[in-house]
């Protein structure tokens, strides 16, 4: 539960921010700073934030009661879900992630938050996985978790699945970045997996406020995170265009390894 008073204003006052997706996290921050409350963020119009942050924002739709009411919304599924909400600068944010510019500005988790912090390793590769790729996804992130590690992935079919699936198999921690809010898991057939996840000392994670849907664009978006939250990043099988190789590209623009498994070099 998070405390009452002055620090309860703060606290669902980083909720609506976390809501507006014009913001970056610089701009989220100085709101933060500047504003005392989310009445107040309310009653700014498109200029006043303009003004404040110092940038013109030429496309931006900006309606702050709504901004509030979807706040409200997402805490209520928060307290439904015991989602837990990890602030950027708080000390249980991942020091990984806080390192890259375009870092979340809040993180909402459901599981072992704390798995996060330990050593990590991205696995990512292509939904439409060879037979060799799934035995080499599973069979890499089953040695990562005898060894300690959280294997970090995105949950969705083919390589990411079976990335996850190695560590459960030795009660290993996984960690899974969600295109979508916390409450909900994308793909839904990977409901069980999910939940596997988690009880097993893994934790679901997500940037967004719950209750904001899986777009198209959103999938892009959270490989940012999954290349960030670890020093290196495997990549299994991808062929041309594939998401992976837009996460393995994030890796190498924050300075992290890239390493090609063998299997994704198979006829």
């Amino acid at each position: 539960m998070r405390p009452m008073g002055v620090e309860r204003e703060k606290y669902f006052l980083s909720l609506c921010l976390a809501g507006v997706s014009f913001l970056t996290l610089r701009e989220k921050n100085i709101l933060l700073k500047k504003l005392d409350s989310a009445a107040a963020l309310a009653l700014l119009s498109i200029d006043d934030i303009a003004t404040l942050v110092g940038r013109t924002f030429r496309a931006a739709v900006w309606n702050g009661p709504s901004c509030v009411r979807e706040a409200e919304k997402a805490e209520r599924i928060i307290k439904a879900f015991g989602i837990e909400t990890i602030l950027n600068g708080e000390a249980l944010y991942p020091a990984l992630l806080s390192e890259a510019e375009n870092a979340p500005f809040m993180l909402f988790c459901r599981g072992n938050a704390s798995c996060l912090s330990g050593e990590t390793v991205s696995v990512v590769g292509t939904r439409r996985m060879t037979r060799e790729g799934k035995e080499a996804a599973f069979s890499f992130s089953r040695d990562a978790a005898r060894n300690g590690v959280t294997v970090v992935s995105g949950l969705a079919y083919g390589i990411d699945a079976s990335a996850h699936a190695g560590t459960e198999k030795n009660c290993g921690k996984t960690a899974a970045i969600l295109p979508c809010g916390a409450d909900m898991i994308v793909p839904s057939s990977h409901k069980r997996l999910a939940e596997k996840i988690i009880k097993t000392g893994g934790v679901l994670v997500s940037e967004y406020l719950p209750g904001v849907p899986a777009e198209a664009w959103r999938f892009v978006h959270r490989n940012r995170i999954i290349a960030a939250l670890s020093p290196a990043t495997v990549v299994v099988e991808s062929p041309p265009g594939s998401g992976a190789l837009i996460t393995a590209q994030y890796a190498l623009d924050y300075n992290r390894d890239v390493m090609i498994h063998e299997a994704a070099f198979s006829a």
